[in-house]
């Protein structure tokens, strides 16, 4: 049976009752009077008492801790909170003639920000050249859709023309802002809260599958592990990471895969043969006919519940086997068609649909991930 904090008012009232059954003669609830005032300021620390104290409660678990207090609790475990990183990626530069940029140089959004080269580069004659950069201000803000027009504020010499500044392909990315809280009693490994309780909840086991989620979620940006016991062979172990935050469909580049693998190796058990990889997506276009009503607005939400659904129930098939209580196995697995009716049936305004494509489960190969495809409408 919980305990409920009883009100003010209630709180009030109890005091000036204490007044009337101790205080034979006096009455708080009569006014003016010097019992009527020390009632009601008795009754507001009473009611500051009771506040504090169920703060306090809160504080005594990771799942309802604040920050400060959430950070104490990673600290028993050794886990701190994962800092923010600047963006990262290519900056396309077009001449019409010879080119020199320097390490250094400096190119900077509409918005103000700034990213600065990391290695020179030049051209002999005219053409386009990729040069490596890194944000100056950390977070996602420092993210950047390939074509971002850029201003060359310092850096880049030319023999003659103006030229031009653009992000390349592959975008600007891996820029993170410091992981947040998350919710009460989240299992969300992309929040410091999440790997907490994931910490708790599975205590290290020298190269047991939940180690190898913990060490894989100290690194920066990944979101989602699964684990693959003997996918070679005794003694083989394969993890799959993603990074929904920072990757087209949470699948990230070998150069992420390489950073994760090297910690991963400074901790896995000596006899551990560890395989990192990054899944191969496994596409599912989407053919919705009937929409009703069809308007631009339900497309939009009907977007948004697909998108939701395929971050949320989307996994890594393998060749392991399932195992109550081990959800981060990578076993043979299929993505459901009813998910797609279910994700739907939940946009807002959507009366009523069908899916006609696809028109049965889709299987995953191991190593497969599904992610979203091309959306149609029908009639």
């Amino acid at each position: 049976m919980s305990f409920a904090i009883p009100t003010l008012s209630d709180l009030v009232t109890r005091s000036r009752s204490a007044f009337r059954a101790y205080l034979p003669g006096s009455d708080a609830w009569l006014w003016p009077n010097n019992v009527y005032g020390a009632a009601k300021v008795i009754g507001g620390m009473i009611y500051e008492v009771f506040g504090f104290a169920d703060y306090i409660q809160r504080q005594k678990f990771a799942g309802t801790a604040d920050t400060e207090n959430l950070d104490l609790h990673g600290q028993e475990y050794g886990l701190s909170r994962r800092p923010a990183g600047p963006g990262r990626g290519y900056v396309q530069i077009t001449a019409t003639d010879q080119m020199t940029v320097g390490a250094g140089a400096v190119f900077t959004r509409t918005d103000g920000l700034q990213y600065t080269a990391s290695v020179p580069g030049s051209l002999a004659s005219g053409g386009t050249l990729d040069v490596e950069v890194v944000a100056v201000t950390d977070g996602k803000a420092s993210n950047a859709e390939v074509g971002t027009p850029l201003a060359i504020t310092s850096g880049v010499t030319v023999a003659s023309g103006t030229p031009l500044a653009e992000v390349a392909d592959g975008g600007v990315t891996a820029g993170v802002d410091v992981e947040p809280d998350g919710p009460e009693w989240t299992t969300d490994l992309s929040t410091f809260r999440g790997r907490i309780l994931f910490r708790k909840r599975n205590p290290p086991h020298g190269g047991a599958p939940a180690d190898y989620v913990m060490w894989s979620t100290d690194a920066s940006g990944v979101t989602r592990v699964f684990v693959e016991r003997r996918w070679a062979g005794t003694g083989t172990v394969r993890v799959f990471v993603v990074m929904d935050d920072l990757y087209a469909n949470g699948i990230p580049p070998s150069g992420e895969i390489a950073r994760v693998a090297a910690y991963i190796a400074t901790l896995a058990p000596a006899a551990a043969v560890v395989t990192c990889a990054a899944p191969v997506a496994k596409v599912i276009d989407v053919t919705i006919s009937g929409l009703t009503p069809d308007t631009v607005t339900v497309r939009e939400n009907v977007l948004a519940e697909l998108r939701a659904t395929f971050r949320r129930l989307s996994r890594v098939a393998g060749n392991d086997v399932e195992i109550g209580g081990i959800p981060f196995l990578a076993y043979p697995v299929s993505f459901s068609r009813s998910w797609l009716w279910q994700a739907v049936a939940n946009a807002s305004g959507e009366e009523r649909h069908a899916i006609a494509s696809p028109s049965a489960d889709v299987p995953l190969a191991a190593g497969e991930m599904p992610v979203l495809g091309t959306v149609t409408f029908t009639a």
